[in-house]
């Protein structure tokens, strides 16, 4: 094994000197229970009223018990399972019906990588098989080690679990490309042509539905509306501006959380909406009762993280991805390819403090780990206001280059105008364990007496987060342990298969602040090869500009 990739002498000495039980978690594999090549954690089962996995007393059976989803796959997704239309952003269905050429335009166009010959490729032999081959399932779905699925599914997808632990989500039939499945279920929406749920109470649902199926004729040229339902009642939101058809682009909107405000009187929805110029705009949607269903619904648009600023295009698309109790909002707006930012057409996170307020404008993440310019994806937010998600952890150009590497963080934002001062002291102690700021995950699972087992781990992507503190991962995994605990370790002195696994994060009884260990960098370790990079690896990293969107 290659000298430059041991650890040296002093670092042996630091690490035994630790406490023994340094490091904020746990990383504990979930086995998927279902086929697949690679397996990717999408959810986490929420906590309710339970304590805090970082409490002393916190019993590691509990915090270690609640479910994990997922999905396996075999290949990249050639048009998202998830999305009301491909790359998130194409309502002409103009790349898309132009097949692999449309991909490979795409990523040049709104990605700018110098290797979009192969990005195309990878996904473009992925959608020939789904529309014109055996349509070979991709996405299996599971909730730790059961399949999850449908009757007469194909492909199925998870976005969520429901306070029960239900899963919530939408899977493909031999007849529609997405139908919606969650435990409250209405005639209304299963008429549908198309329909997706993101997340549920257990009473009421939220999603999209579609005017066309997605499947053979129908595949392309069809618009979809935000939608809340319960058992009995279903609402489809109106578009905040443009028309159902303008040319050739097809309005689009789509609900992908909320919140009930029931001693306001309201019920506040997060997602994205179809605006003039047909633009997929950021939005928080306002129902004036806490009843959603017998609402008047109104569409607020998100300020900074719209398409179109002073007259350019500087986004192609953007959209809310959660909200919590607090009325935080969080999200991404995709930067256009014609409008790249430090060398880079990226996702870039953001945040709306208070989803109440009179004027509604989106912050972006800067800062310690977020550089100006960062892309990445966003996981969730739970009630401490702590933000989970994926980010660029390097920073060069990517326009004309090649894909950064992402990794997964966490962002411990505390207190917001709408958290109640009862629970001031707990989110400001909940922070403290973070030392107030944002990590990438890695830095947190290093050291003490997990430290064997975490090293075998680096956390890629970081889903959702409950309130207990336990965080649904993906992460890409060594076995036996990487070379070294850095962050760029080699896995077998760079021959070792790197597998891509669907993990849990779990806060370690008692850790705070003093335990964090954070990870070094080898900085005589040159590009890992091809041969060091198992399949999935290779995937993953193929994923890194999949979901993110030079005008065309």
């Amino acid at each position: 094994m290659s000298s430059k990739l041991q650890l040296t002498t002093l670092a042996v000495l630091v690490s035994a000197a630790l406490p023994a039980q340094a490091a904020l978690y746990k990383v504990v594999e979930v086995a998927p229970g279902v086929t697949g090549n690679e397996a990717y954690g999408t959810a986490i089962q929420p906590s309710g009223n339970d304590a805090s996995c970082f409490d002393s007393g916190a019993i590691s059976a509990t915090c270690e018990g609640y479910k994990l989803a997922g999905e396996t796959r075999n290949r990249p997704d050639g048009f998202s399972y998830r999305e009301e239309v491909p790359f998130a952003m194409d309502n002409s269905f103009g790349y898309i019906e132009d097949d692999y050429d449309g991909f490979e335009d795409y990523c040049f166009y709104q990605l700018g990588y110098a290797t979009c010959e192969y990005w195309a490729s990878d996904r473009w032999s992925s959608w020939y098989n789904e529309t014109y081959s055996s349509n070979t399932p991709n996405s299996l779905a599971f909730i730790e080690g059961s399949a999850e699925k449908p009757s007469g599914a194909i492909n199925t997808v998870i976005n969520s679990l429901d306070p029960s632990g239900q899963p919530v989500g939408n899977f493909s039939t031999s007849s529609k490309r997405n139908e919606a499945f969650s435990a409250v279920t209405n005639s209304t929406l299963t008429s549908k042509a198309q329909s997706r749920a993101w997340a549920s109470d257990g009473t009421y649902t939220v999603g999209s539905t579609s005017s066309k199926s997605g499947i053979s004729g129908e595949r392309y040229y069809y618009s979809s509306a935000p939608a809340i339902w319960s058992a009995s009642g279903f609402v489809s939101i109106p578009r905040a501006g443009g028309y159902e058809v303008d040319g050739d682009y097809y309005a689009q909107g789509s609900m992908r959380d909320f919140y009930i405000d029931s001693a306001g009187g309201k019920t506040y929805g997060v997602g994205y909406n179809n605006y003039s110029d047909q633009h997929m705009n950021a939005t928080i949607f306002i129902g004036n009762s806490a009843t959603p269903t017998s609402a008047t619904w109104s569409s607020a648009l998100i300020y900074n993280a719209q398409v179109d600023i002073s007259g350019d295009n500087i986004n192609s698309n953007s959209v809310a991805t959660n909200i919590n109790k607090n009325l935080v909002v969080v999200g991404q707006a995709k930067r256009s390819g014609g409008f790249p930012q430090n060398g880079a057409a990226s996702n870039r996170l953001f945040i709306v403090p208070d989803a109440s307020a009179s004027s509604i404008n989106a912050s972006f993440f800067y800062g310690g780990i977020f550089f100006d310019g960062a892309g990445g994806e966003m996981g969730g937010i739970n009630n401490f206001n702590e933000i989970v998600g994926r980010i660029d952890s390097e920073n060069h150009r990517e326009y004309d280059g090649k894909q950064r590497r992402q990794r997964a963080f966490i962002y411990p934002y505390g207190m917001t105008p709408k958290t109640d001062s009862s629970e001031e002291t707990a989110i400001t102690a909940r922070r403290a364990i973070f030392k107030n700021k944002a990590w990438l995950l890695d830095d947190l699972t290093n050291g003490g007496s997990e430290s064997s087992n975490n090293n075998q781990y680096r956390i890629y992507d970081a889903s959702d987060i409950n309130d207990a503190g336990v965080i649904s991962a993906t992460a890409v995994k060594c076995s036996g342990g990487y070379d070294s605990t850095s962050h760029n370790a080699y896995c077998g002195d760079g021959n070792g298969t790197e597998k891509v696994v669907a993990v849990k994060l779990v806060p370690i009884a008692g850790a705070d602040a003093s335990a964090i260990q954070p990870r070094s960098y080898d900085s005589t370790a040159t590009e890992r090869q091809g041969a060091g990079l198992g399949f999935g690896a290779l995937t993953i990293l193929g994923l890194f500009g999949f979901m993110r969107k030079r005008i065309k």
